[in-house]
């Protein structure tokens, strides 16, 4: 019987990836970009390391670790910090088609440098959950060219593809990074590093703009709080799904994130004018994931 339990890992990382970001969107409202990504990102760091030291885990931080720890923590960062800008500053229509391409990044990357070849189906099923969380981004009325025409006058849109690239890269090194320590160790080196990382490059990058000072402190403190839960949650199912799985088949089922944030919009905001590029959208994007379920 086929092991479909990479699968459900990859939803749990999709499922909670969503739940980060609305927690996170809401977070930079109230402590600003530097407070906001550093913070959750360090505390989903310590949730992860509790579970490592729980569950007894002493894993040995071999040269090759450290060399691609190395590796890892720019991109990632660069992800990070381009991923908040392009949210923050650019429409979500024209934004979140642009994270679809990430799978085929992925697929590309693997391929080069694990040798991890997608079967023609899987292949084909990545390709059509890429087209899928395109869709989802358009706007009712809008062009289907909109997200990449405003790559010509928009620097969000730049933001988005920078982003895009550099979680291609990082999630290629994470299959690197498990093999040496395991999953949940690696998931928090990714979360302490990161923070860490963020912490002294961010400050420097502020004094050019400063981000807006905290509010309310009480909900900025919850929110960081459940953003970094979800992103510790979020990291046990990427990680572990990595584990077992092709790098591109685990990102493609992961980034159906978009869907769940795209039915929150609707059920819970009442973001209900996209509504039909939605549906459209979570349609190819369901029929993608079954693809890459049979043909992974």
């Amino acid at each position: 019987m086929r092991d479909v339990s990479w699968i459900l890992l990859a939803l749990l990382a999709a499922l909670t990836s969503a739940a980060t970001n609305l927690a996170l969107k809401r977070a930079l409202a109230h402590g600003g970009v530097v407070a906001s990504t550093v913070w959750y990102r360090f505390v989903g760091g310590l949730l992860l390391g509790a579970i490592v030291l729980a569950m007894g885990a002493r894993p040995h931080a071999t040269p090759a670790y450290w060399r691609t720890v190395a590796e890892v923590l720019p991109p990632e960062c660069v992800g990070v910090l381009c991923m908040v800008r392009a949210f923050r500053e650019g429409e979500l229509s024209e934004v979140q088609p642009i994270f679809g391409l990430l799978p085929l990044f992925v697929m590309a990357g693997g391929a080069v440098i694990l040798r991890e070849v997608p079967t023609p189906t899987a292949a084909f099923g990545v390709a059509v959950l890429a087209a899928g969380i395109y869709t989802v981004g358009l706007t009712a009325g809008g062009s289907i060219l909109a997200p990449v025409r405003a790559l010509a006058r928009k620097s969000s849109s730049w933001y988005a593809v920078a982003s895009t690239a550099c979680f291609s890269i990082t999630s290629v090194l994470h299959k690197i990074g498990i093999a040496e320590v395991g999953p949940l160790p690696w998931g928090t080196t990714l979360g302490v590093g990161s923070a860490l990382s963020l912490a002294v490059l961010l400050p420097l990058a502020g004094r050019r703009r400063a981000g807006p000072v905290a509010v309310d402190a009480g909900r900025w403190t919850r929110l960081v709080l459940l953003a970094g839960l979800f992103f510790a949650l979020q990291q046990v199912g990427l990680q572990l799904a990595l584990r077992m799985q092709d790098a591109a088949y685990v990102v493609s089922i992961s980034s159906t994130s978009v869907i769940f944030v795209s039915v929150l919009a609707v059920l819970v905001l009442g973001e209900r004018q996209a509504a039909a590029h939605r549906i459209a959208g979570s349609v190819l994007v369901s029929a993608g994931a079954a693809l890459i379920a049979l043909g992974g």
